[in-house]
């Protein structure tokens, strides 16, 4: 499970560092192979998901990298979605249309591609936020700027309205 965050920072080729903390989530540095090797052989890809990755454009002009088991459980969330309603298919569009798979390299850098990396306006500095099944990538200062005045009271408030509405307790 992704959770807490990280400082982090982008070089000029679009690659960082995976933080620490979230190595293992994305199996970084963990290989079935038998030279011990962090990327797998392509033959091995579909049952080694290490240093794998899926980025998508995240809905708050951030990057969303999932792991790639948890990007293929949200596949099979959004095929149940009815795809005659245009909104659907539109937002089909924004996460399927932008999804790339990225591989984590022996160092454990992540190369974030150039559209995706324009799309979120990452530039140096970077927040990483760990949000249960995926990573969200942020500008650091887009996410501060995002953040700041925030009531996380009324935002508590808020999801605890929602969970007693979708359980008919209130």
């Amino acid at each position: 499970m992704l959770l807490s965050y990280a400082y982090n920072s982008i070089d000029e080729t679009g690659r960082m560092f995976m933080p620490s903390k979230f190595c293992e989530d994305f199996d970084v540095n963990r290989s079935d192979d038998d030279e011990g090797a962090v990327l797998p052989s392509p033959g091995k890809l579909r049952k080694n998901y290490a240093g794998r990755c899926v980025i998508m454009h995240g809905v708050d002009r951030c990057l969303y990298a999932y792991p790639v088991q948890n990007w293929e459980r949200l596949i099979a969330d959004l095929r149940t979605l009815p795809s005659d309603d245009d909104n659907i298919r539109d937002l089909l569009r924004h996460y399927v249309g932008t999804s790339t798979f990225c591989d984590i390299d022996k160092q454990g850098r992540l190369t974030i591609p150039q559209e995706a990396r324009n799309y979120a306006g990452l530039a140096k500095d970077l927040a990483c936020i760990g949000m249960i099944d995926m990573l969200e990538i942020w500008d650091r200062k887009t996410y501060e700027n995002s953040v700041s005045g925030k009531n996380f009271k009324e935002l508590s408030n808020y999801a605890s309205k929602l969970k007693r509405e979708r359980t008919g307790d209130g």
